[in-house]
């Protein structure tokens, strides 16, 4: 992997060349540095780029320090944690004669993770609660996630067309120019102030389809404090999962 130096730092960075026209450059957790490239461009410029943006580039490392890792994946058995708004509640795993393959309910300050007797491959009762977990969560997101944009549309004085609840890689929301509001089904592990920041974020979106200074002096009179919650998820956004 090339690198260069930068002071006292070795900066290590990959390239991904394309038949793009112009460089660009990321920082990320899972991929370190990379560079995307031109065919063309020499291994010489590119590390031209990279010294260039040396700065930029230790500041950004600097800032992703602090963001917590995504948590081992769970197994599913009894004594694990799930998070629900902003807290973990554990699991406790039972067979039953009563249920077709998995029910999952939370009860009494608990998961339980109801399983078929008939379900006896670890491997494929894993999958078989991961599913089922995710099902409960997909409808919990939905039904709460409705209610606080019913809350709080009222205060934007904007009201979505349609409201999704759905498997987002990389966003926790988004608001479409056909006025629907897409949230992130993982979004409901976080605390309920945070999970209010992200529906107001939306929603002020049906009035400024952008970041403007207006956009934010919403956002900031319906939620003073917005920014405490863009940074916990900043920090603590790859730990929603499971």
């Amino acid at each position: 992997m090339p690198a260069i130096e930068y002071g006292t730092t070795i900066i290590k960075y990959k390239v991904v060349r394309s038949d793009r026209k112009t460089v660009g450059l990321e920082v990320s957790i899972e991929g370190g540095v990379k560079i995307r490239a031109p065919e063309e461009l020499s291994e010489n410029e590119i590390e031209e780029v990279v010294e260039k943006k040396a700065e930029w580039i230790l500041k950004k490392q600097d800032k992703l320090s602090d963001v917590k890792p995504a948590p081992i994946p769970k197994e599913f058995l009894s004594g694990e944690k799930l998070p629900y708004l902003g807290r973990r509640y554990r699991i406790k795993v039972k067979e039953s004669d009563n249920v077709d393959q998995v029910k999952v309910k939370l009860y009494q300050g608990k998961f339980w993770i109801m399983v078929s007797k008939d379900v006896s491959d670890s491997d494929s009762r894993r999958e078989l609660i991961r599913d089922e977990v995710i099902q409960w969560y997909r409808s919990h997101a939905d039904q709460k996630i409705r209610e606080r944009v019913k809350k709080y549309q009222e205060q934007i004085g904007e009201a979505p067309n349609l409201i999704k609840v759905k498997k987002q890689k990389k966003r926790w929301g988004s608001c479409s120019s056909k006025r629907n509001l897409n949230f992130n089904w993982k979004l409901i592990m976080a605390p309920m102030s945070v999970v209010d920041y992200l529906v107001v974020h939306e929603l002020a979106h049906l009035k400024y389809p952008n970041h403007s200074k207006e956009f934010w002096q919403l956002v900031e009179a319906v939620i003073p404090n917005y920014e405490e919650k863009q940074e916990w998820l900043r920090v603590n956004g790859r730990q929603l999962s499971i």
